[in-house]
């Protein structure tokens, strides 16, 4: 039997963990329902627990269920929390389609279930008693939760892993390793998939998700894998439910339709693995199959770049698996590793035009005097950080045009109100002065003279994340983050070009500081290694893009000892989705 074991809410208001309330669910009597409807049933919690929710004068129902008109019966269900779009999922077609051939049961539940995971055998009690069905009160689900509702998929999981099929992390919370020491998983085969955008949360699906579900496969027979949306932030697709690009997809970033439409299919694959065929949960629970994951198709850990056609991201294995987020490994005070050396002359015969600011370069701290293009309100579509080419011979003055994703944008000198301030001192740019526009996406240009009066060695600081790119030219040349530059005396121009997506800072500050002697010696070696890196990842792509097949495995053709460090998918028909979700639409020429 499962242990039933109240979580946060109930902790909290110090009820015990082995109390057994004698709380009926409501009573309710099944009435006549139209069975078309996009919700038929509009039900309430049990009454202790309805009462609360009354209390909170909160004014909608706090259950919503769908059962597939011709279903008979409840075999699943997709179990789904209140968040921004995650009701449209539950009513998408590709979802309803998959339920009818299942007879999978959609119930949406408005109300933190989490709260009262004590309590979940009585919710799903009263859910029959109000529908008239009886297999709610024993079906199997698949869990789905977005965003902070996130934790209820995997929580879920954890406390009831024999009636969980699958679960579904929808730009969500990573399910984090190790699991809590309440959860009930032994053996259990559950499969997971979690869905994230490419700049969602500065890289989040490469620096936390990657590496925690690679430790489920490590550890446990969780059966986990992740798709990722090109271009795509925290759930900001273009043609997302409710902004004026529904159903209007470019097909130059990830369609949420499209999503929806895997995850469904996910959920097909799950349903049609772990349940099965004469599984009746009327009179009881049914017993979910276990999956050999040796009859599935494992992705190598870094597919996703592959298939995106962008360098590798960091993944750091230790004796104990995968190390999520490894830029915190040392602790605050470690130094950042330095990222290759360069050594760039001066410009020659290069006199600024009027009005272009030359300033002094002042170690350690960012211009403040700039000619900026005035945010576009868009992310361009090229990553300024994979090619910039189109930039590096800018020189321009007051006025000077240009164009960008066919939209022109215009140098003019900074104005007094974008000038940031940090600690007191005047410092870079205040993205929040008028530059950045209400949607949390930008595209600027910055252009400045550094004149530098002596030889040294700098450090290039250009902070930036999968959300936030920005390239830094020096006369000409890019530039990378924690770069070390040998400068010399003369007139260096500067430019840095920025996109934001779905994410605003509050200040933007290139600058350079001095760098050490063993700072320089340091950034020497490790130019070698990041020469070899560039050289890898053109070679890489030298002829095109790769083949997706050399990346995903039937997972018998695979080294015993490396399928535990794969992810994981259950056959070729949704192997192929995958790659189909991820490659990029082919460039024009």
């Amino acid at each position: 039997m499962h242990r039933i074991l109240a979580l946060f809410v109930v902790l909290a208001a110090g009820v015990s963990l082995f109390a057994s309330p004698s709380i009926t669910a409501a009573q309710t009597q099944p009435a006549a329902v139209d069975r078309d409807a996009i919700w038929p049933w509009e039900l309430k919690m049990p009454a202790d627990i309805q009462a609360e929710i009354d209390a909170e004068k909160k004014p909608r129902v706090p259950i919503l269920v769908w059962v597939p008109p011709g279903s008979e019966q409840v075999r699943a269900m997709l179990l789904i929390v209140d968040n921004s779009d995650s009701k449209e999922f539950g009513q998408s077609p590709a979802v309803r389609a998959v339920a009818a051939k299942h007879d999978m049961a959609v119930v949406y539940f408005r109300w933190g279930v989490e709260s009262h995971m004590d309590r979940v055998q009585d919710i799903f009690d009263g859910i029959a008693e109000q529908t008239g069905m009886p297999g709610f009160k024993n079906a199997p689900w698949i869990t789905f939760g977005k965003s902070s509702r996130g934790k209820f998929p995997y929580y879920m999981a954890w406390q009831f892993p024999d009636r969980t099929i699958a679960t579904i992390s929808y730009h969500a919370e990573t399910p984090s390793w190790p699991m809590a020491d309440w959860s009930n998983i032994e053996d259990q085969s559950i499969l997971h998939v979690s869905a994230n955008g490419e700049v969602e949360w500065g890289g989040t699906f490469a620096i936390h998700v990657r590496p925690s579900l690679l430790n489920y496969r490590l550890h446990s027979n969780v059966l986990p894998h992740q798709i990722v949306a090109r271009g795509v932030g925290h759930g900001d697709y273009v043609d997302a439910s409710g902004s004026p690009g529904w159903g209007k997809s470019t097909g130059l970033e990830t369609s949420v339709q499209d999503v929806w439409r895997y995850l469904a299919l996910f959920i097909d694959k799950a349903i049609s693995l772990r349940l099965p065929e004469d599984a009746d949960s009327t009179d009881g629970p049914a017993k979910l199959r276990q999956v050999d994951p040796d009859k599935g198709y494992l992705i190598e850990p870094f597919a996703l770049e592959d298939t995106l056609r962008r360098s590798r991201l960091d993944l750091v294995k230790s004796e104990d698996g995968y190390t999520v987020n490894p830029g915190e490994e040392g602790g605050k005070d470690s130094p950042p590793k330095l990222n290759g050396y360069a050594e760039i002359a001066p410009a020659a015969d290069y006199t600024p035009a009027p009005g272009v600011p030359v300033v002094d370069l002042e170690p350690g701290k960012s211009p403040t005097q700039w000619l900026l293009t005035k945010g576009l309100p868009f992310a361009m579509q090229t990553d300024p950080m994979q090619d910039v080419s189109a930039f590096t011979d800018l020189r321009p003055a007051p006025g000077d045009t240009l164009d960008i994703d066919s939209q022109e944008a215009t140098f003019t000198l900074i104005d007094p109100k974008e000038i940031g301030r940090r600690e007191g001192i005047e410092r870079g740019i205040a993205m929040k002065g008028g530059l950045t526009p209400k949607n949390n996406e930008i595209t600027v240009l910055g252009y400045t003279v550094l004149k530098v009066d002596k030889a040294q060695a700098v450090k290039i600081s250009a902070g930036h994340s999968l959300a936030v790119r920005i390239q830094v030219v020096l006369n000409g040349q890019p530039v990378d983050d924690r770069q070390v530059v040998q400068l010399q005396p003369g007139l260096y121009p500067m430019l840095f070009v920025l996109r934001m997506k779905s994410v605003t800072w509050g200040e933007v500050e290139p600058a350079l500081t001095a760098a050490t002697d063993e700072e320089v010696a340091a950034a020497r070696e490790s130019q070698a290694a990041k020469s070899q890196k560039e050289a890898e990842f053109q070679a890489r792509f030298a002829d095109g893009p790769l083949d997706p097949w050399t990346y995903i495995h039937p997972a018998a053709e695979v080294e015993q000892s490396n399928r535990r460090h794969m992810l994981w998918l259950p056959d070729r028909e949704l192997a192929e989705a995958w790659i189909k979700l991820h490659t990029p639409p082919a460039k024009s020429e």
